[in-house]
């Protein structure tokens, strides 16, 4: 793969700066005009309120109502008007930050990006090795999700290989999505203003499986069809002298005491939907988008068909529950205490609720996975858009096969990126990699484990072109001292390889991945021991790499089949060390410890 060319990626840099300063303008804009209109209330506040002052004072109290009625429904008017101009604002704030975050992993700068480390597991096959989570992370480089359930499920394909179907149908969604910029960039700035990727929403999904009959239904409803009309007609009937005023007043008693009944019911469904809730906002403008696209890939068309619900638009049915929760969630104040004594406001939501839980709640739960699924997609296809010289690798119906034209590490900036053309296959095969110091080994090791992730979530991958066979990945690279757990690298190392042989059956290929086999002990116990898991490792149901300093492990090609010499070489030039990075086929001939030593400080005689 020749590297992306500089006037594609300043292309494709210059598209995300030109959005990011126009959404930056309408953010500006936005603001201003926020600001302008709070003072536009605060002045016709002021102006009404010294104005009905005046008409009541002067005896006029027809017009002081007049005008508090004018007053009222203007200042509702502004409201609104104002809390649109708040999402707006907000939205084109997200949408600034979007444009940011991709020219900064154009740069390869991934600072301020979510690092994904509750996802990371010490004990995975190679979460640790491959830089899947944490700091300059395949994670960063990919995640572009703005949901809780869409990161999870992104964090969960890149931990998993997927079937092969599903990595063909991604590949096809993600091609698609890659296309439409306006479309993926909207879907992540809605979810960012509702900061959904922070709200959890299993409890709200844990109390819409909960039962939804209610109790004395007949008795509720026919209360609810009595009561309230019955209060407000006694307190307009006492105010005009035609009642006695203990009559409306018994009835808001009577209320109260219903009310009480309900009391713990309600709380209990305020306090277990108070932080899931809020997440319905971004999942109704998720769907909303959803409902208004016509996808191709028949993925992407199959998660439409799961928000199409009969005759009602699914984002409708949210917003009814939006509004059912929103106003659960706002009962402590003093006008709606007051409204709910008269109309039995707690009843009225407490029905609605219950009955829309019954028509709905079993979509709901597919709903939010819909949006998690497609949340990921959009995540993969950012990422395709960003690299188009990356592609989409072919999925191989042998077990053991990997061939690669131009392969390189996504992690390592494009100017930087030296590439190897690379072909292996067969069970029990083994790569055995010798070089110098630094001249390439780990990284390339590196290199095929973090393309192969790539390739088995459904992504493109960092090569001209590729293949690969459905297989499982399992590194053992970075094996470190435990303080705590009083291990030593080698005992560490030893844990890790015997979590490999573990892990290899006969039902999915192995990909393995060892770097400097057995480094943490003597030469002579190091070169048994290599010996020994070789020749194991190459009658298993599995093939991979083996990096290596111990050049006399290469003589064992002569008696293994499907054991092949690799390696990294420098050259000393004067008192420089040169490295080429390439992969050369047999033993490695150049050697660099004791140029690098003397580099160093440390007097070693010629």
């Amino acid at each position: 793969m020749e590297q992306t060319s500089d006037s594609l990626k300043d292309s494709i840099q210059s598209t995300f700066e030109k959005r990011q300063a126009e959404f930056q303008k309408e953010a500006s804009e936005a603001k201003s005009r926020y600001t302008s209109l709070s003072w536009v209330r605060v002045l016709l506040f002021v102006f009404s309120l010294v104005l009905i002052i005046v008409l009541v004072n002067d005896k006029n109290g027809e017009a002081a109502g007049i005008v508090l009625l004018i007053a009222t429904a203007v200042y509702l008017a502004l409201l609104k008007t104002h809390s649109q101009l708040r999402f707006k604002m907000k939205l084109s704030a997200a949408m600034e930050q979007i444009n940011s975050d991709e020219i900064k992993r154009l740069q390869n700068d991934f600072n301020g990006l979510q690092e994904g480390n509750k996802f990371y597991q010490a004990t995975h096959p190679y979460h640790e090795d491959l830089d899947v989570f944490g700091k300059h992370s395949l994670f960063q480089l990919l995640n572009r999700t703005s949901t809780f359930i869409g990161e999870n499920i992104l964090a969960k394909w890149l931990s998993n290989k997927a079937e092969t179907k599903a990595i063909l149908d991604r590949q096809e969604s993600v091609k698609e999505l890659s296309t439409d910029i306006e479309f993926r960039q909207q879907f992540q700035a809605y979810g960012m203003v509702g900061e959904s990727v922070e709200i959890n929403h299993q409890p709200l999904l844990n109390w819409l499986k909960e039962d939804s009959q209610i109790k004395s239904a007949t008795f509720y409803k026919v209360a609810l069809a009595i009561m309230p009309l019955a209060t407000v007609a006694t307190i307009i009937i006492s105010g005009l002298g035609y009642l006695q005023s203990g009559v409306p007043i018994l009835l808001a008693f009577v209320n109260m005491g219903i009310l009480a009944g309900l009391f713990n019911k309600v709380q209990a469904i305020s306090k277990k939907t108070e932080t899931g809730y809020k997440s319905l906002n971004s999942l109704r403008h998720h769907i909303d988008m959803i409902e208004r696209v016509d996808f191709k890939s028949s993925q992407l068309k199959a998660l439409k068909a799961t928000v199409e619900h009969d005759n009602v638009k699914a984002s409708k049915i949210i917003k009814e529950l939006q509004l059912i929760l929103d106003n659960l969630q706002n009962r402590v104040n003093t006008l709606y205490i007051i409204f709910d004594v008269l109309l039995l406001l707690d009843l009225y939501w407490y029905i609605r609720v219950n009955t829309w839980k019954q028509r709905n709640q079993a979509d709901i739960e597919k709903w939010f996975k819909t949006i998690g699924e497609l949340d990921a997609l959009i995540s993969i296809a950012g990422f395709a858009y960003t690299n188009p010289d990356f592609t989409y690798p072919s999925i191989s119906n042998d077990h053991f096969d990997i061939k690669a034209s131009k392969l390189g590490h996504p992690l390592i900036n494009a100017k930087n990126r030296v590439t190897n053309d690379f072909e292996f296959h067969g069970k029990g095969g083994i790569c055995l990699i010798t070089g110098s110091n630094m001249s390439g080994k780990s990284t390339f090791l590196r290199t095929v484990g973090v393309n192969c992730t790539l390739g088995l979530m459904g992504a493109p991958v960092c090569a001209e072109e590729m293949t690969v066979s459905d297989l499982q990945i399992f590194t053992s690279m970075r094996s470190q001292d435990d303080l705590e757990e009083n291990v030593s690298s080698f005992y560490a190392e030893l844990k890790r390889l015997k979590q490999l042989l573990a892990s290899i059956d006969d039902k999915t290929p192995v990909l393995f991945m060892i770097d400097e086999v057995l480094k943490g002990t003597n030469s002579e116990d190091r070169h048994k021991g290599a010996l020994a898991l070789i020749k194991q490792l190459n009658q298993a149901y599995a093939f991979g790499f083996v990096s290596t300093h111990d050049i006399e492990l290469g003589n064992i090609t002569n008696e293994l089949q499907g054991v092949k010499n690799y390696s990294f070489n420098s050259e000393i030039i004067g008192d420089e060390i040169k490295f080429d990075y390439t992969l050369t086929p047999g033993i490695c001939k150049s050697f660099n410890a004791t140029k690098l030593m003397q580099k160093m400080g440390i007097q070693i005689p010629d």
